[in-house]
C-alpha cells in the first residue's frame, strides 16, 4: 500500500524516512522510488509517495550482509524504556498534551496477517497496528505466530495500542504512550479480574518478550494487556 505525503517546511528525505519507516538511512531508497536523483533536493509542497518498506526495497541491490544484530530486549524500568524507545517527556507540552512530533518521529504501522474487530466499534476492523517503529516486525511476528498455531479465533477484539495517557490505576504514563503495549479482548478481560485470555496466546506473547498484565495483582491486574517492558 502506498501513501502520499506533501513536503513541509524544514523537511528532508532523511526526516521523512525516519517518520514513516523509523530509519533515516532509507532516504536514498525513498528518493529513487520517487524518481528524485538528489535526495537533498526536495521542495515545500512536493508530493512524495510513501510505499511499504517491502515495496521500497524491490529492485534495490542487495547490500553486503552486516553482522547479525542482537534481538531487541524488553527494557526493565522507566530509564531503560526511555533509553530504548525515546524520552517522551521531552515532547510533553505545558498543557499536558503530546507534541505531534513524537508520533512522527517514533511511531509507524505494523501489518497484521488477519483483521481484528475494534472493541469500541465492532463495525470496523484493523489490519495495521499503530505502534513504536522498533516493534513493527515484532508485533507482526507475534500475530503471524498466533495465526500459524491456529489461535486466530482467540483474538476476538482489539482494545488499543498507542494511546498517550496515564495508567488507569496510577498517575504515571502508560506503556501505551510509547506504543509498546496492546490490549486484546477487553470485553471479557476487565481490569482487576482474572479474565479469560487464552493461555496459548499468553505463551506466544511471552516468547517474544512481552509482559502479561494478568500477572499483576489486585486492582492493577490487567488480563487484556501485553507490554514490551518489565518493571514498570
Amino acid at each position: 500500500m502506498t501513501r502520499g505525503y506533501v513536503v513541509q517546511r524544514r523537511d528532508t528525505l532523511r526526516k521523512i524516512a525516519k517518520a514513516f519507516y523509523g530509519d533515516p538511512e532509507l532516504h536514498d531508497e525513498l528518493a529513487l522510488y520517487n524518481g528524485i536523483r538528489d535526495s537533498d533536493l526536495i521542495v515545500v509542497g512536493q508530493n512524495i509517495e510513501i510505499p511499504s518498506r517491502r515495496e521500497l526495497r524491490i529492485g534495490m541491490p542487495a547490500p553486503e550482509a552486516p553482522p547479525a544484530a542482537p534481538a531487541l530486549a524488553p527494557p526493565a524500568g522507566l530509564e531503560q524504556i526511555l533509553a530504548t524507545f525515546g524520552n517522551i517527556y521531552d515532547f510533553i507540552r505545558e498543557d499536558g498534551s503530546l507534541d505531534p512530533r513524537w508520533e512522527a518521529g517514533q511511531l509507524n504501522r505494523a501489518s497484521l496477517p488477519f483483521s481484528i474487530p475494534i472493541s469500541w466499534d465492532r463495525t470496523k476492523e484493523i489490519t495495521r497496528l499503530y505502534c513504536h517503529a522498533k516493534l513493527l516486525n515484532l508485533f507482526s511476528e507475534v500475530f503471524e505466530t498466533i495465526q500459524r498455531e491456529g489461535l486466530q479465533d482467540e483474538i476476538r477484539s482489539f482494545g488499543g495500542c498507542f494511546n498517550f495517557r496515564s495508567k488507569r490505576t496510577s498517575g504515571k504514563l502508560s506503556t501505551h504512550s510509547w506504543g509498546i503495549a496492546i490490549d486484546l479482548n477487553p470485553e471479557t478481560n476487565a481490569q482487576g479480574t482474572p479474565g479469560d485470555m487464552s493461555p496459548d496466546v499468553i505463551d506466544i506473547f511471552r516468547r517474544f518478550g512481552f509482559k502479561w498484565g494478568g500477572e499483576w495483582s489486585g486492582r492493577s491486574r490487567d488480563p487484556m494487556h501485553f507490554q514490551f517492558a518489565t518493571g514498570y
